[in-house]
C-alpha cells in the first residue's frame, strides 16, 4: 500500500465530511457579508455594544467595539466559534481516525501487513489534515469574496481577508499536528477524539479568560488562539512571531508523532 493509496483510503473515509465542512464555511462567510451593517447603521450597533458587559465586549474584540466597520465585522467572522469548530472538526476527525481510529477498528493490522513504512502512514495523515484544512479555509475566503462581489462594502476588499484566512489555516494545522501526536500514542479513536477536542476547547477558553481575568493573563501565551487575532492582522498585518510560534508547535508535534508511531506496538 503506497502513500497515494493511503490518501485515497482517507478520502473515502472523510471526503464527504470535507465537502460538507467546506460548504458550511463558505456559506457562513458569504452570509456575514450580507448582514454586515452599513456605515449608516453602525450608530445603533454601537449603542448595543456600549450596553454589553465587559466580558462580551472582549469576546467580540475591543478593536471591533471601539472602531465599528465592515472590516471589523468581517474579521470577527473569522474568529467566530462556528468557523473555528468546522476547522477543528476536520483536524480532530482525520488526525484521530487515521492512526488511533484504525487501531481501534482493527484495520491497522491489515494496513501494517502491507509493504508501507509507518512514517508513510503518519505522513499521509498529515497531508490529509493539511489539505482538508486548506480546502475549508479557501472555501471560507471564497464565500467572503463572492459576498463582497455581490455586496461591496466600504473600506474592505476580499484580499484584505486572505492573511486572516491564512493564519487560521496555520493555527489549525498546528492543532492538527498536536492531534496527530495524540493519535499516534493512542489505541482507540474515541479517547483520542476526547483528548484532542478537550485540548482545543481548553486552549480557546484559556485565551478568552486570560483576556477577561487579569490574574491569569500571564497564561495566555500557552493558548494557540493567542497567536490568531484577526482584528490585529487586519490592522497591522501578520506578525512574524505568531507565525514562528504556531509553526514551531506544529513542527515539534509532527516530529514527535513520527517518532512515537514508529516506536509503539500496534
Amino acid at each position: 500500500m503506497s502513500a497515494a493509496m493511503l490518501l485515497r483510503h482517507l478520502w473515502r473515509r472523510h471526503g464527504a465530511a470535507l465537502l460538507l465542512l467546506a460548504a458550511g464555511a463558505a456559506f457562513f462567510q458569504w452570509a456575514i457579508t450580507q448582514v454586515v451593517p452599513e456605515a449608516s447603521q453602525t450608530g445603533f450597533v454601537r449603542e448595543l455594544f456600549d450596553m454589553a458587559p465587559a466580558p462580551v465586549r472582549v469576546l467580540f474584540g475591543e478593536e471591533l467595539v471601539a472602531n465599528l466597520s465592515a472590516r471589523g465585522f468581517l474579521g470577527f467572522a473569522y474568529v467566530h466559534p462556528f468557523p473555528l469548530i468546522l476547522l477543528g472538526i476536520w483536524a480532530v476527525r482525520v488526525a484521530t481516525g487515521a492512526l488511533a481510529g484504525e487501531i481501534g477498528r482493527g484495520t491497522m493490522d491489515l494496513i501494517a501487513s502491507r509493504p508501507v513504512a509507518r512514517a508513510a502512514q503518519v505522513a499521509a495523515a498529515a497531508v490529509a489534515v493539511c489539505a482538508g484544512l486548506a480546502v475549508i479555509s479557501a472555501a471560507a475566503w471564497g464565500g467572503t469574496a463572492v459576498g463582497l462581489a455581490q455586496r461591496p462594502l466600504e473600506g474592505v476588499a476580499a484580499a484584505d481577508l486572505l492573511p486572516v484566512a491564512g493564519m487560521g489555516l496555520l493555527l489549525f494545522t498546528s492543532a492538527g499536528a498536536v492531534a496527530l501526536l495524540i493519535s499516534a500514542r493512542s489505541r482507540e479513536g474515541g479517547p483520542a477524539v476526547s483528548w484532542c477536542a478537550g485540548l482545543l476547547a481548553t486552549s480557546y477558553v484559556l485565551d478568552y479568560l486570560a483576556r477577561v481575568w487579569s490574574v491569569i493573563a500571564f497564561l495566555r501565551p500557552l493558548s494557540l488562539f493567542r497567536y490568531y487575532e484577526p482584528q490585529r492582522i487586519l490592522r497591522e498585518g501578520v506578525a512574524g512571531a505568531d507565525v514562528a510560534v504556531l509553526s514551531a508547535v506544529g513542527a515539534a508535534a509532527l516530529a514527535l508523532a513520527f517518532v512515537s508511531f514508529d516506536r509503539r506496538d500496534l
